[in-house]
C-alpha cells in the first residue's frame, strides 16, 4: 500500500516536506465518522496510481504533531491537502459526497 502514517515531525519533513513525489494528506480523528467514510476512499483511490500519489495520515490527536494540525487542518476534520515538493497546492475541509467527487477528479487529474 502507499498510505505513510505521520506521527512525529520528522516524519512530516521525511514523508510530505522533503517528499519528491505529491502527496496527499489526510487530517483525521479516530472519533469522527466522515473521517472512517473519508479515509478508505482515498486510499483505494491513491492506490490506483501508486506511481502518481503517495497518502499520508495524520490523526489530528497526536499533540507531537500539533503544530501541523493547526496550521493544515484548522481544528476541522477530515481536512485533506495535497501537497507538491512540500507545498500545499490545494485543501478540502469537511465532507460531502460532492466535495469527495470533486477532490477525487483532482487527484486522478
Amino acid at each position: 500500500m502507499n498510505c505513510l502514517e505521520i506521527n512525529t515531525q520528522k516524519d512530516w519533513q521525511e514523508y510530505v516536506v522533503n517528499n519528491q513525489r505529491p502527496v496527499v494528506v489526510s487530517f483525521f480523528a479516530e472519533w469522527c465518522a466522515p473521517c472512517q467514510k473519508l479515509n478508505p476512499q482515498l486510499i483505494q483511490e491513491v492506490e490506483k496510481n501508486p506511481e502518481k500519489w503517495q497518502l499520508a495520515l495524520v490523526n489530528v490527536n497526536n499533540d507531537e504533531l500539533y503544530d501541523v494540525v493547526q496550521q493544515f487542518a484548522m481544528a476541522q476534520v477530515p481536512s485533506v491537502c495535497l501537497f507538491n515538493m512540500g507545498t500545499q497546492t490545494d485543501s478540502m475541509k469537511g465532507y460531502s459526497e460532492r466535495k469527495m467527487k470533486s477532490f477525487l477528479e483532482k487527484i486522478r487529474g
